[in-house]
């Protein structure tokens, strides 16, 4: 008992040795590094440029090769993030460049609060390299153009859009030469097929890109298309027949004196539909300049909340009277 108590102990001295040499060497080196690190430094900082707010309308040659230098001094501690990681410096078109001579020019002393807003109070920036950016550029052509949708809609029995598909938005900007732009009249959404639709529709497609516009870009690449689809029934109401253009003197007697008109309204608006909301016209001159016996009957008045309407009977039958 005793003997295997002493070499366990002797074992645990020996280990503990070890231990006692890495703890030793770990207290060296950090008590080195807090001495390398409290001591003041140069260094010189890249950032890497992200660009923000570049104009459309110009293809401006942003070479992402391009670098500006940040030379601070600073204590260590404050320095030592950076080896960690590369910072980064945004260019905004809109206010960080001025424009001269089809070329967009960053001046670095202009500049110099925003990247001295980068570092802490206790950072001493020094110089920023280099002194100036440019970026040339290429005027490019802007065409606004029409959306056109490619959809197919099967309703529900009974159900119907109550206005028309709603585009959103319902054009696009195409950027590009001018003569690509010239061949281009509309851009065309991608096809949706839809069946048996019976509640609205809230969708968004994409713009489709065919081999036209590989040379071109849109400010859009997708819209959203909405419609609100309501059950829809039947009515009919016998509608007044009004003759027009009638010469001085003449006298007529017509046949029929009303006609039904069917339409076809939303649920929701049938019982706003009114007799009056109706009118149907026959053109007396049509008469010289047709030749024909009869009158013909036509729609010239339909409420805005109707959503298409139809007369039964195409002739209404007259004698001229003495």
């Amino acid at each position: 008992m005793y003997n295997k108590l002493k070499t366990k102990l002797s074992k645990s001295i020996k280990s503990r040795k070890l231990n006692v040499f890495g703890l030793f060497f770990l207290l060296s080196f950090c008590f080195l590094a807090l001495t390398k690190l409290s001591k003041n430094y140069t260094e010189t900082i890249s950032f890497e440029l992200v660009f923000k707010n570049v104009p459309e309308e110009h293809h401006v040659n942003l070479d992402s090769t391009k670098k500006v230098n940040v030379t601070v001094n600073a204590y260590g501690f404050n320095l030592l993030r950076y080896s960690f990681y590369k910072p980064k410096l945004q260019i905004d078109f809109n206010t960080d460049v001025v424009l001269k001579n089809k070329t967009y020019v960053w001046n670095s002393q202009q500049n110099a609060p925003k990247i001295r807003a980068k570092f802490r109070n206790s950072v001493d920036v020094i110089s920023i390299q280099p002194d100036t950016l440019r970026f040339p550029y290429q005027s490019l052509a802007v065409k606004k153009v029409p959306v056109n949708t490619d959809v197919i809609i099967e309703f529900a029995p009974g159900y119907d859009m109550l206005n028309k598909i709603k585009v959103i938005p319902d054009s696009v900007k195409v950027i590009g030469s001018e003569k690509l732009l010239s061949e281009i009249e509309y851009v065309t959404t991608e096809k949706l097929d839809l069946k048996h639709v019976n509640s609205n529709i809230d969708k968004s497609l994409g713009i489709e890109m065919n081999e036209s516009f590989k040379s071109l870009k849109l400010t859009t690449k997708s819209v959203k298309i909405e419609g609100q689809v309501e059950k829809f029934t039947e009515g009919t109401f016998n509608v007044p027949v009004t003759i027009i253009n009638l010469p001085s003197g003449v006298n007529i007697n017509f046949f029929p004196k009303t006609i039904p008109v069917a339409y076809n309204v939303s649920l929701n608006n049938y019982k706003s539909v009114r007799t009056s909301d109706f009118r149907i016209e026959c053109d007396y001159r049509n008469i010289d300049k047709t030749g024909k016996t009869f009158l013909i009957p036509q729609l010239t008045k339909v409420p805005e909340i109707v959503k298409s309407a139809r007369l039964k009977q195409k002739k209404v039958e007259f004698i001229l009277m003495k």
